[in-house]
């Protein structure tokens, strides 16, 4: 391997394209380089801090409560940013942060009953981040919410996925289905 060290490619007439590498090569700007693109910088080419969490327990939600969703699981956590049930955005991150959830309980649907899925930002309910399910059919069968968006965060602010129905009664969140992922958008 032989190393080649410039200051400056230019094309050696007038302007035009240069090529770097072939089909099929991988062309790799190590850690801590910045990669300059007509005027702005690159910093990370990946969408870091991410995480994956889920569940494998039950949890039970009461009537007209919000409660913290608790996960159990963690299957990707590139920074360990994510404990006690929230993602805390670490030192020189911030930026656009995207969520995305997929919570089913399983209980008594009752007539005007809905299920709302909320973020909260350093505790408290961000109400841009929702999602709402309201069934039209009684009786007792699952509910699935699938929901996400994005959200502009601070370096050390730290997000929470809580959880409320108004059924009259408790109902659980399934173990095994339910996930929440989250990452910083490349470029915010």
């Amino acid at each position: 391997m032989s190393t080649l060290k410039v200051d400056t490619i230019l094309k050696r007439t007038g302007t035009g394209t240069i090529t770097v590498g072939q089909s099929g090569d991988t062309i790799s700007v190590p850690t801590g380089a910045t990669l300059s693109v007509a005027g702005s910088s690159v910093t990370a080419v990946d969408n870091t801090p991410s995480f994956r969490v889920r569940s494998t327990a039950g949890q039970s939600i009461s009537n007209t409560t919000w409660t913290k969703v608790e996960w159990n699981t963690e299957d990707k956590d590139t920074d360990s940013a994510f404990s006690s049930n929230r993602f805390t955005v670490p030192s020189g991150e911030g930026g656009l942060y995207f969520f995305q959830w997929s919570i089913e309980n399983n209980g008594k649907v009752a007539s005007n009953a809905y299920y709302d899925v909320a973020l909260y930002k350093n505790g408290s309910n961000d109400t841009t981040i929702r999602s709402r399910q309201n069934p039209t059919t009684t009786g007792t069968y699952d509910v699935y919410n699938n929901g996400g968006g994005g959200i502009v965060l601070a370096a050390g602010d730290y997000i929470e996925l809580f959880y409320y129905q108004n059924t009259g009664g408790s109902v659980t969140l399934e173990g095994n289905y339910r996930s929440w992922t989250g990452y910083k958008l490349i470029g915010a």
